[in-house]
């Protein structure tokens, strides 16, 4: 549930700037990769439905589960990390630190800044607070 009100603010309905959508914030390419590669989201879509909770809080929790897997460092602050900017930059940012030290892998972290109307967007400051976010984010859900 953190991520998921990191990702949306829990709004099914939303579209991001950069074109992610629903729950999870699916891009279009990710939600048809995942689609094809999830046999159990078929059960309740033929074709990727983003803003269906049912197929964007299973598809998100099948990515995860992917990405964990695939992560070089196997950690969920990493598979959460890759989740939000890319699995193959988080795998170079690990490889360049050298470790799975946080704060290595951190320092490592050479991503875009985005010039926005309201000013400059970091793209290693957002990669980087993502996973902190969705674990203050699902505080509330422990109970």
């Amino acid at each position: 549930m953190g991520q998921i009100e990191t990702e949306s603010r829990c709004d099914a309905g939303i579209t991001a700037f950069d074109g992610g959508m629903g729950l999870g914030q699916f891009m279009p390419e990710t939600a048809a990769w995942i689609q094809g590669k999830e046999k159990s989201l078929r059960d309740v879509s033929m074709k990727p439905t983003p803003y269906d909770p049912r197929w964007s809080i299973r598809a998100l929790i099948l990515y995860d589960r992917w990405l964990y897997g695939h992560v070089d460092c196997r950690d969920w602050h990493y598979a959460y990390r890759a989740y939000n900017g890319g699995l193959e930059r988080m795998n170079r940012e690990i490889r360049k630190a050298g470790s799975c030290d946080y704060q290595g892998v951190e320092a490592a972290c050479s991503r875009k800044v985005i010039k926005m109307k309201k000013g400059l967007l970091d793209m290693c400051r957002v990669n980087i607070e993502y996973p902190y976010k969705i674990r203050q984010a699902g505080r509330k859900y422990e109970r």
